[in-house]
């Protein structure tokens, strides 16, 4: 069985709007990171052309701790485009991710590590989400929405706190460019065999920080992107002989 001296792992923070936050976040994981005394660590972050302090403070963060470094991008390239540039850019073996505005406990990550020698992804679920009714209703009917399009049943798709093996993101391409994002790829990873374990996690209110999740654009192009990947998602199925349900 694998332990945590055997395990490498990239973990990344998208960032936008979070001059407040990140430098919490980064100091955080890179606590946790050193008490799980893993193999090796580097922890990245993904500053998505925020027009605050975010890239100055994220700099800061690099020159403090030798394991953390910033990807910039020039201008906003927006969620999916930003966890892409993580996924893709991680070194290790394994790949974390989880938002860069403080609202995950990082301690958590320690149980996920602790899952990895019985499956190949650990997703998370938020308990009790610290978000609006509105937000609460577009997260649950998007939910339900991928269940009924392609069996997809997950508590909590969007929840950015996963842990997977970095080899996935060499066997997919990764086409969304919005918050199908996280869908997109657990139905690669269902197509190429990967197993999956969901584990709940504490989900805290934000304190600094913009939230642009549940703008109008964002919904309408994640459903737009939905119903593109449909046909090739079940053409897939019915070409390997799968199951569509996880």
């Amino acid at each position: 069985m694998i332990t945590n001296s055997d395990i490498s792992l990239s973990v990344f923070f998208p960032a936008y709007y979070d001059e407040g936050n990140i430098e919490k976040v980064v100091t955080k994981a890179v606590q946790v990171l050193d008490e799980l005394k893993l193999k090796d660590y580097e922890v990245i972050i993904i500053e998505d052309g925020s027009p605050d302090r975010t890239g100055e403070v994220a700099d800061e963060m690099a020159a403090k701790f030798p394991k953390v470094r910033v990807i910039h991008h020039e201008k906003n390239m927006g969620y999916g485009a930003t966890l892409k540039d993580g996924f893709t850019s991680a070194k290790l073996d394994y790949v974390f991710y989880t938002d860069g505005d403080n609202q995950f406990d990082l301690d958590e990550l320690k149980k996920f590590v602790a899952m990895l020698p019985f499956t190949d992804i650990v997703v998370g679920y938020r308990k009790k989400k610290q978000y609006s009714l509105y937000r609460k209703f577009t997260s649950l009917s998007y939910n339900y929405l991928l269940k009924l399009i392609f069996g997809l049943d997950y508590w909590d798709i969007d929840c950015a706190f996963k842990i997977f093996p970095t080899k996935l993101f060499k066997e997919i391409k990764i086409d969304s460019v919005d918050a199908f994002i996280d869908a997109e790829i657990m139905l690669k990873a269902h197509l190429n065999g990967y197993k999956t374990v969901e584990m709940g996690v504490t989900h805290l209110p934000r304190v600094d920080g913009v939230s642009t999740g549940a703008r109008p654009s964002v919904i309408i192009g994640t459903i737009k992107e939905v119903f593109q990947y449909r046909k090739e998602f079940m053409d897939e199925v019915k070409k390997r002989g799968l199951s569509i349900k996880k």
